[in-house]
């Protein structure tokens, strides 16, 4: 950097430190979960639900000049493998400090950017952290790291309309990246795109054989648009793979009731309800399904019953006439 743009720089700098930023109100929290019978579409990253954050500058002084700390010692490389190391070790605040002082040096470098704005990310510093991805992105727009970041962010967000762009770029710069095509398919759930969801989803378990929240996904879709029986198949291979969660065993059970196999479906949401104390969802398809069952059973014992009481019934009065006092021919 040209001494005469460091001091630019600094003079920016100074400047940023006195100017005041308007807040805008915080993001909604948002959910998707359908009912009843209820299906839950994610949890394909916990939670499914976002807490609502404090507001964030919309207006200011540029991100560099927030972000960038001013020295007189020119070693990008140096604080860059610093922070590195810092992180490797825990010492995520450290590292941030490092990095703000090779982003001075080098205020084009897009992979400084990333590790910074995963590093304030780390630390629940969400604003930040999603900031200087975004000015990762403005130095390299094929950075696919940044592009990971931003769409696991707004499909987190229920933003998938917003998510589109990164994951198809995604899948554009890594076609053979299971990943990148199951964030294709959490943004098609999401917009309710639901064909277009269960072809990303097959192309991720192509990709990636275990991949488990590929197989939710696929069951999630098809269920929504009546191919029960692709979506048991799916979610049944689920049960097999390491990472299952509790709300794909919901969905199985769904899968079962819906194929009329309801003692299934029972023992499924049931064990989905164990496996996440709390989880209300499945506690509530349970206990629906366990009050139809026995209302089932209940019926199905009365008519035996009956029907054994109307054999009784008739074979008493079969008896009851003496045979010396039966009519003869």
């Amino acid at each position: 950097m040209h001494h005469a743009n460091r001091l630019l720089l600094v003079l920016v700098l100074l400047l940023a430190a006195c100017e005041a930023t308007a807040p805008t109100a915080a993001a909604p929290t948002l959910s998707m979960e359908a009912g009843p019978p209820r299906i839950e579409l994610v949890d394909l990253s916990m939670p499914s639900e976002v807490e609502p954050e404090p507001p964030t500058p919309m207006s200011g002084p540029p991100v560099l000049a927030q972000e960038a700390i001013a020295h007189h010692d020119p070693r990008f490389h140096d604080h860059f493998q610093e922070a590195v190391i810092l992180r490797e070790e825990g010492a995520v605040g450290d590292a941030i400090d490092a990095l703000r002082l090779a982003l001075f040096d080098a205020p084009d470098s897009a992979v400084a950017w990333q590790l910074l704005g995963e590093s304030y990310l780390e630390l629940g510093r969400r604003a930040q952290g999603i900031r200087c991805i975004e000015q990762a992105l403005e130095h390299d727009r094929d950075l696919v790291g940044a592009h990971e970041i931003l769409a696991e962010d707004q499909l987190d967000r229920g933003e998938a309309k917003a998510a589109r762009k990164h994951v198809d770029r995604l899948v554009a710069l890594q076609p053979e990246s299971a990943r990148a095509h199951l964030l294709q398919a959490r943004a098609f759930l999401g917009l309710s795109m639901w064909q277009q969801a269960v072809d990303a989803s097959r192309r991720a378990i192509a990709r990636d054989p275990q991949q488990v929240q590929a197989y939710n996904a696929l069951g999630f879709a098809a269920l929504q648009v009546g191919r029960d029986g692709l979506a048991l198949q799916y979610l049944e291979a689920a049960t097999e793979l390491p990472g299952l969660q509790a709300h794909m065993v919901n969905n199985l059970g769904i899968a079962y009731e819906r194929a009329g196999r309801d003692m299934d479906a029972l023992e499924a949401f049931a064990r989905a309800a164990t496996m996440r104390p709390g989880y209300t969802t499945a506690a509530a398809n349970r206990d629906r399904l366990r009050e139809a069952v026995d209302r089932q059973v209940s019926d199905e014992v009365a008519r035996i019953l009956a029907d054994r009481v109307g054999e009784q019934g008739q074979a008493g009065a079969a008896l009851v006439l003496p045979a010396g006092d039966q009519a003869t021919p």
